[in-house]
Formats: C-alpha cells, sequence, structure tokens
C-alpha cells in the first residue's frame, strides 16, 4: 500500500520522494478538505483585508466553541486579556480548530483512495494558503467582538457555551471580492485556482 501510493506520486511529479515528504503532501491535501468542508459555516469580515502582494481579500471567519478539548491542543495563556492577544498560523491553526491529523499508513492510504492528481491539487492549493500566511486562529470572549462580527457569529453558535469557554475564531484570506451569498468549498476552489494562475513565477 505505502509503496503503491509513494510510485503514484513519483510518476505524477517526476521527482523523488521520501515515504514521509509523500504523507506530508497527503496531510496538506487532508487538511485543505477539511477546510473546504468548513467554509459553509464560515461569516465574511466586514473589515477590509488584503494578501502580502496587495490583492484585495476577504476574510472568511469560522467559528469553534473554545473546548476544553480544543484548547488542550496549545499553550493558552489564563488571563484573558493575554489570550486574545496570542495566535495561531498555518495548519496549526487548523488543527487548533478541529482539523483531524492523519498519521502513517492512515494518511498514505487515505491518499491512495482519493487519487494522487487530486491530492497534489488540493495539497497545492493548501500550500498556497500557507505560503500566503492566510490562516490564522484567535481565542476571543463574545463580548469583545466587533458588533457586525458579533451579530454575524450569534447565529452560528450555542450562546451559553460562547460565553463559558469563549471562542476560536479561524480566519481564512482569500483573495477575491466578497461573494453572493455564503462562501463554501466551491467557491474557495475556484478562487485560489484562478488568484494561483496569476501569480508571478519565482525566479529561481
Amino acid at each position: 500500500m505505502i509503496l503503491r501510493t509513494l510510485s503514484l506520486l513519483r510518476s505524477l511529479q517526476g521527482a523523488h520522494h521520501t515515504i514521509s515528504d509523500a504523507q506530508a503532501r497527503i496531510q496538506q491535501a487532508c487538511d485543505y478538505r477539511w477546510l473546504r468542508r468548513q467554509m459553509g459555516h464560515g461569516v465574511i469580515d466586514s473589515r477590509r483585508a488584503s494578501m502580502p502582494d496587495g490583492t484585495p481579500a476577504v476574510s472568511v471567519v469560522l467559528p469553534y466553541v473554545a473546548t476544553p478539548g480544543r484548547s488542550r491542543g496549545g499553550r493558552w495563556p489564563e488571563d484573558p486579556d493575554e489570550r486574545e492577544r496570542c495566535f495561531v498560523e498555518g495548519a496549526h491553526a487548523c488543527r487548533a480548530a478541529g482539523a483531524p491529523g492523519y498519521r502513517k499508513l492512515e494518511s498514505l492510504s487515505q491518499g491512495l483512495a482519493q487519487g494522487g492528481m487530486a491530492v497534489l491539487k488540493d495539497a497545492a492549493r493548501f500550500q498556497y494558503l500557507l505560503d500566503q500566511q492566510a490562516l490564522r486562529l484567535a481565542w476571543r470572549r463574545p463580548g469583545t467582538l466587533p458588533s457586525d462580527l458579533a451579530r454575524q457569529l450569534g447565529h452560528c453558535l450555542p450562546e451559553g457555551d460562547a460565553e463559558r469557554h469563549g471562542l476560536f475564531l479561524l480566519t481564512v484570506k482569500v483573495p477575491t471580492s466578497p461573494p453572493e451569498g455564503r462562501p463554501n468549498g466551491a467557491w474557495l476552489d475556484g478562487c485560489l485556482d484562478r488568484y494561483r494562475r496569476i501569480l508571478p513565477t519565482p525566479q529561481g
């Protein structure tokens, strides 16, 4: 199973990979697919955002109750004011929000089942988000949120749990104008693929 998956990725990329290289790409694809599924309960932050190169962007905010289980994954300060000044970025942000981590045989078999080309495409999308520092998770008290964001999030989460534990807000910056209606996975795919095609090629 491992060798078959590794052989598939090698043939697609024309490069030599170790098993850990293949596993890392499949993990990225799994992270991206988790993120894509989360888009449906995201809300659009009305504040302006931009990518590192200045391209206008929208921020999709994905809310999660900061349950003890989720909080256990990081070293969050006890003091609420200090905690609100902390944040986690990249793949760690997804993991703190609840994205599952695939390991060893499980991740490799996932890649084989999902198909090598699809794995590479989703891994590239996730790598773009990492390169652009587009993923950030922060802890917030509901009472300290901007009023418009608090109003939108109020429809998404049980009020008692959010007040008791606070919120983890996973913010995803996407290079596009605000969507018509709610964001979803297909919208995310389209925005990232279109923008990745127009990025300048790095000079080696």
